[in-house]
């Protein structure tokens, strides 16, 4: 479909912007890259032979689609369906911060989770990560997709970003990823295009300003803010970061690794991803630097907190480095370090998820959630047992499976060495612990 003669022309004087190419990657019916990104501890050595996306190290190019839903590696979080170009965030994260990462990060705009799981990768464990998402039934997808992930050291909200201001200079990090007109998507989304305007500019740059003035105050002195979109008006982009730095005591920081990178354009105020210059879709990013001395932080408060003991003291890897934490969502699994930071944000947040849930004691029986089976923390110590891909895809189905081993009481499912989830083993039958709104609907063929 030829782009719209509007949208060409408004494109004409954006940085690095060269038309012919760029109308024939959208005009020319090519498929859009395919790309993922594994987890760190999940994802090792997979798709081995796949080329590497060149601005993070766990991206992946594969040579075709395959069907997702129909891979448990998929489910069991070993590794993320993410646009390529948007991958690049990690090397502001890295320009920013070297080797540390006692950080505490906010991903405001986080659904679905791309770039939440992403930030999670780097932090792997350490500092915190809250990922917020204002809309209730994304932030419901954020979290399971968080929940796959695996990491304890993360807490998902789902608030307007207004709300943040209360937590004055709490965060280290701030990950805009703003709301946009999305002409970056033409090449993956025709609907994106069909509902493109001037007007649609306008309105997406006067609310990703109003969203940048909300989160400033949560972020410290010395603190990052990375701002992305998938748009490529520059409304949205340069002009938007222009008249914030000259509205506030910021600076823009150069991300060297990125101006490495052949094919990305690097403008006046940030970086530029077009299709016809890298493989990947249409992308913005810029980081600022907060200078404007900040009030101090809240100060920590306690909460009551439990020793990890019993079954859970052998199930957890490291248990003397976690706390379990009470609170409306039930027991939940929380790193010690960051245990004193969680009362403010329970206090001033619409929290949906705050550490790994662990699961209820029923009697003398414990029943363990399926966040816990899905965690990077626990040991081989678990009992369980490897399925092949067939009853992979039965038990993600939310069947019953034959008991083969003689197995039982509670048992955690895993394929090639990762886990799926529980099932509890009676003498005839594994009945299934998967929660019902997991289980994948597809046909299965075979």
């Amino acid at each position: 479909m030829p782009l719209p003669d509007q949208f060409l022309a408004h494109l004409s004087h954006a940085p690095g912007f060269q038309l012919a190419s760029f109308a024939a990657v959208h005009e020319v019916p090519t498929p859009a890259p395919v790309s993922v990104r594994c987890h760190p501890r999940k994802g090792k050595h997979l798709f081995e032979g796949q080329a590497a996306v060149p601005w993070h190290e766990s991206g992946i190019y594969l040579s075709e689609r395959p069907d997702f839903t129909l891979d448990p590696l998929f489910h069991a979080g070993a590794y993320y369906v993410q646009e390529a170009s948007s991958m690049s965030i990690v090397q502001a994260l890295n320009a920013a911060f070297g080797t540390e990462r006692e950080l505490r990060v906010l991903d405001l705009c986080a659904a679905p989770g791309g770039k939440s799981t992403l930030i999670a990768s780097w932090l792997d464990g350490d500092g915190l990560l809250v990922a917020n998402e204002v809309i209730r039934n994304r932030a419901s997808v954020l979290k399971e997709n968080l929940d796959r992930w695996g990491y304890a050291n993360v807490v998902v909200s789902n608030n307007d970003p207004r709300q943040f201001a209360k937590l004055e200079a709490f965060f280290d990090a701030i990950v805009v990823d703003a709301p946009c007109s999305g002409s970056g998507m033409f090449r993956k989304d025709l609907d994106t295009q069909q509902h493109w305007s001037l007007e649609a500019v306008e309105h997406c740059s006067l609310r990703q300003k109003r969203i940048l003035e909300d989160v400033w105050p949560s972020l410290r002195e010395d603190g990052i803010l990375i701002y992305s979109t998938c748009s490529y008006s520059e409304a949205e982009n340069e002009a938007q970061i222009q008249s914030f730095l000259e509205a506030h005591d910021a600076e823009f920081v150069p991300i060297q690794e990125l101006e490495a990178v052949s094919g990305i354009v690097r403008s006046s105020l940030g970086y530029r991803f077009y299709p016809d210059q890298i493989r990947g879709e249409g992308f913005f990013l810029a980081m600022l630097r907060k200078k404007t001395p900040a009030e101090p932080r809240e100060q920590k408060s306690k909460l009551s907190s439990k020793a990890i003991s019993g079954l859970l003291a052998d199930w957890i890897a490291q248990p003397n480095e976690f706390s379990t934490l009470e609170s409306h969502l039930g027991l939940t699994l929380f790193p010690q370090p960051q245990f004193g930071h969680v009362r403010p944000l329970l206090k001033h947040l619409h929290i949906l998820k705050c550490g790994t849930l662990l699961g209820e004691q029923k009697g003398t029986r414990f029943l363990p959630d399926h966040e816990l089976a899905l965690s990077v923390h626990l040991t081989d110590e678990v009992p369980g047992f490897e399925v092949g891909k067939e009853e992979a895809l039965h038990y993600l189905k939310k069947e019953s499976l034959p008991n083969r081993h003689s197995l039982s009481g509670t048992q955690l499912l895993r394929y090639q060495g990762r886990a799926l989830g529980w099932g509890n083993a009676l003498p005839n039958r594994i009945n299934n612990g998967l929660p019902k709104s997991w289980r994948i609907r597809k046909e299965l063929d075979f």
